[in-house]
């Protein structure tokens, strides 16, 4: 019984943790950017954090580009595994959108997850190699997806998911030619409020089709 209940109570707030986990995230990146000394690809001896000029990786940096010591690299190393976990959440919990579960399904969920599991060493010295790998594992776990989203009912969280992965690749394309490299920061932020918006929409519609299901369920059971 106790398991029962516990497995409901999970079911009805999962969809919550990428919501949560997005706004812990601002608010953790966005005190960790007040602290970071300045600096960018475009301005080297730049101050302060550019929303502009500045990727949000560059706050994990060990040392700015001017060889400044950047003590926001801890908090900003936080931030990024708190939006590791909530990209996680929301792979696991994306596929639930749909009403039937099958191979599609589950290969959503799994490569995101895995995907976005890489994802969260990208503050490492390998960020450019972890940037290519989640570019590639991010296609191959949406692919599925989108496979999945041609019998989908609704149109606007279809264009949204089709835009948002059309941002992506082209992120990811300017990243790897370097060919309009000066306004990829700027970019870069207009895909993750994207991407953020795309992320609360569903775990809203996850959660309405979770209260529908319990609500349905008290009903069969009075």
């Amino acid at each position: 019984m106790f398991g029962t209940v516990m497995l409901h109570a999970i079911k009805t707030y999962y969809p919550w943790f990428p919501i949560v986990g997005l706004v812990v995230y601002l608010i953790l990146f966005s005190t960790a950017a007040i602290g970071y000394p300045g600096g960018s690809i475009n301005y080297p001896d730049a101050i302060g954090y550019s929303f502009f000029n500045n990727f949000l990786c560059d706050v994990m940096v060990g040392t700015t580009l001017a060889g400044i010591e950047n003590n926001a690299r801890t908090l900003a190393i936080i931030s990024h595994w708190v939006l590791s976990f909530t990209m996680i959440s929301f792979f696991y919990l994306l596929p639930e959108i749909f009403s039937v579960k099958n191979r599609n399904t589950f290969l959503t969920r799994f490569f995101g997850v895995l995907t976005m599991t890489i994802f969260s060493f990208m503050f490492t010295a390998y960020h450019d190699v972890i940037v290519t790998l989640t570019g590639i594992m991010g296609t191959i776990a949406l692919i599925p997806f989108f496979i999945e989203l041609r019998n989908y009912d609704h149109q606007g969280l279809k264009i949204l998911a089709y835009l948002c992965f059309l941002l992506s690749i082209i992120v990811f394309i300017i990243f790897q030619t370097k060919i309009g490299f000066y306004y990829l920061p700027f970019l870069q932020k207009i895909t993750f409020v994207f991407d953020a918006y795309w992320v609360v929409w569903v775990s809203y519609l996850v959660l309405k089709k979770n209260q529908r299901i319990s609500n349905s369920v008290v009903s069969l059971n009075t």
